[in-house]
């Protein structure tokens, strides 16, 4: 599972989907205008109750009857709600809101596309496999006309094995997700569109390179924040502004012009700050891989001082992403943007941006039987624990490298393991090329050990 060749599939076993579908790379369906906006008092959310441990999803599969199926004035109600449901592995109940036809899009997911509260229930059924201990609270609701925005962290314990087979890593995986939701005018859920980052999930319970040593996992929230009314027109020409201007040219000049002096934007994937000055290196290094070709808005909402976007981004790789070699590749990704203005002057003050970033592994080859990245060496390659081991557990580790380091590093990687099938071809005995091979992760572990503070090292 730390190969790189097998992060779609394990994207696709934990998401419950078809793994032949991997190759496919069709764009979500995409939500219409909001109509009208509306404004109603805020309602307080209701603390749920703390969810039994291990989780049981499959000891609530019934669904309500149709006459059981009235939403409450409320639409927060309505959302948090549905959210303690699945805390508890009320599945049956969770969807209790929602229109029996409803259709459900699990954005950046191949065959995510979900049609009615059966297949929904089926699909979380699904993607619970191999999880227990279910933390998920909502964050932030935003709700303007019929439509609804919300923001919501879910953590969960990897205590089982994955559809696939892959064992339990014991390892706690937390990701800050989002819904964009719009209503009947009966006030039952019509449509859904989510937004998880799956590879992310993988990063953090060691299963895929690319989690920086230095991550820290989202907090679960306390209690959300919900906000409701009338939004400014001129938030969407500020946001359009701001995010196409993001290249690695001019970024800092578009935080200077645009972002408010306390400006707070993490990215997930990283657990990195985006500083109002652009002092980091994410916009440098991780955005500087990818050239904005267009960002087109597909549907966007308002309310009070914030504004959110459901965007398709196309982008031309540029190298430097998890060393794939650049050849100008096309990629395309769905976000839904969440930003904060300070309507003084029109600067922002937070992004919160959602997506799936399977939509640039797909696009770059890094799925199911995709040709391997040169000089990566193969997990399970030399039929001996100990040096597969090493393979699995360095891999993994690289993936928190810098370029250059990555580099090095897996160039002496594959010399190791070209001298170890040497070695054996000319008759060595495998315990001698075993104890190698542990020597190799030890010092492996001494060298590397604090930069990748997740790696097992078994």
């Amino acid at each position: 599972m730390r190969n790189y060749t097998l992060i779609c599939a394990s994207i696709v076993s934990v998401a419950g989907l078809a793994l032949g579908a991997c190759g496919k790379n069709e764009p979500p369906k995409t939500p219409e205008s909001p109509l009208t906006q509306v404004s109603k008092p805020e309602a307080k959310p209701e603390k749920a109750e703390t969810p039994p441990t291990p989780s049981k999803p499959d000891r609530d599969q019934e669904l309500p009857a149709a006459a059981d199926r009235k939403a409450p004035l409320d639409r927060s109600e309505t959302i948090q709600a549905t959210l303690a449901s699945l805390e508890k592995g009320e599945l049956g109940q969770a969807f209790k809101y929602f229109d029996k036809d409803v259709d459900w899009v699990e954005v950046g997911l191949p065959d995510g596309e979900l049609e009615g509260v059966d297949q929904i229930v089926a699909y979380q059924q699904k993607i619970r496999t191999g999880f227990s201990d279910f933390h998920i609270k909502a964050k932030r609701i935003i709700e303007a006309a019929d439509y609804q925005v919300v923001e919501y962290v879910w953590s969960a314990k990897h205590t089982g094995a994955f559809p696939d087979g892959t064992l339990a890593t014991d390892k706690v995986a937390t990701l800050p997700a989002a819904l964009l939701i719009r209503y009947k005018e009966n006030g039952l859920v019509d449509k859904v569109w989510s937004f998880q980052d799956w590879p992310n999930v993988l990063q953090q319970l060691g299963t895929a390179p690319g989690l920086p040593a230095d991550f820290k996992a989202a907090a679960i929230p306390s209690k959300a924040d919900v906000v409701i009314g009338a939004g400014v027109p001129e938030y969407r020409d500020r946001y359009v502004g701001f995010v196409s201007k993001l290249g690695p040219e001019d970024y800092k000049n578009t935080l200077a012009e645009k972002a408010a002096t306390d400006f707070m934007w993490i990215d997930f994937g990283t657990g990195q700050p985006v500083k109002h000055d652009g002092s980091n290196t994410y916009l440098a290094d991780r955005r500087g891989s990818f050239m904005r070709d267009s960002t087109d808005v597909e549907t966007t909402i308002g309310a009070g001082p914030l504004f959110a976007a459901y965007v398709t981004n196309k982008l031309v790789y540029k190298g430097g992403f998890l060393g794939v070699p650049a050849d100008n590749q096309k990629v395309t990704t769905h976000t839904l943007d969440i930003v904060e203005f300070d309507p003084a002057n029109l600067r922002m003050k937070t992004l919160a941006s959602y997506g799936n970033s399977y939509e640039i592994l797909a696009a770059l080859g890094l799925n199911a039987g995709a040709a391997q990245i040169p000089g990566l060496a193969v997990q399970g390659e030399l039929k001996i624990g100990a040096c597969d081991h090493y393979v699995a557990d360095l891999s993994e580790c690289m993936g928190s490298f810098e370029t250059a380091m990555r580099d090095t590093t897996r160039a002496t990687l594959d010399a190791q393991v070209t001298k170890w099938k040497s070695d054996l071809a000319a008759g060595a005995k495998l315990d001698d090329v075993e104890n190698s091979c542990k020597a190799a992760a030890f010092a492996g572990k001494t060298s590397f050990g604090t930069q990748c503070p997740r790696t097992d090292w078994n």
